[in-house]
């Protein structure tokens, strides 16, 4: 169900610092042992400034601290999906989770399929380039 590069929706996701659950993508980083890194895809986030052509792929203005992998309407995610608008992975939404806490959500989780593996690639090195991205994950991705 973790496996590295897996796109998940969580209904409702169950957050840890107790906000309101909600509908939720997430995509598997890294699952070591019992822990599950996962990026959260945040669709309605748009935090990148108005002046910068938003396209495709990585993001990534260290003068602005401004890093985010799009994903556009038009990208192929996994076999079977994509998105209907532009979504966004910020390297503030990694986070880590005990297998056992998502095993133990009363959610439905539906399984997307895995990420083309060159868009995977992208995606974590993009990301791994991001000013809020703790070092622990940079590490490991």
């Amino acid at each position: 169900m973790y496996e590295e590069g897996k796109l998940l929706k969580f209904s409702p996701f169950e957050f840890k610092n107790g906000n309101t659950p909600k509908p939720k993508f997430y995509v598997v980083l890294k699952h070591i042992d019992d822990e599950v890194m996962m990026a959260s895809l945040p669709t309605s986030k748009d935090h990148i400034p108005s002046d910068v052509m938003i396209t495709d792929g990585c993001v990534d203005i260290p003068e602005r601290q401004v890093n985010a992998f799009v994903f556009s309407p038009s990208t192929q995610i996994t076999g079977s999906f994509r998105f209907s608008r532009p979504t966004f992975v910020y390297g503030e939404g990694v986070d880590e989770y005990e297998q056992q806490y998502l095993d133990a959500m009363e959610a439905e989780v539906e399984d997307l399929g895995i990420i083309d593996y060159s868009l995977f690639q992208q995606l974590k090195d993009c990301i791994k380039k991001a000013p809020l991205l703790k070092r622990k994950y940079r590490n490991l991705l």
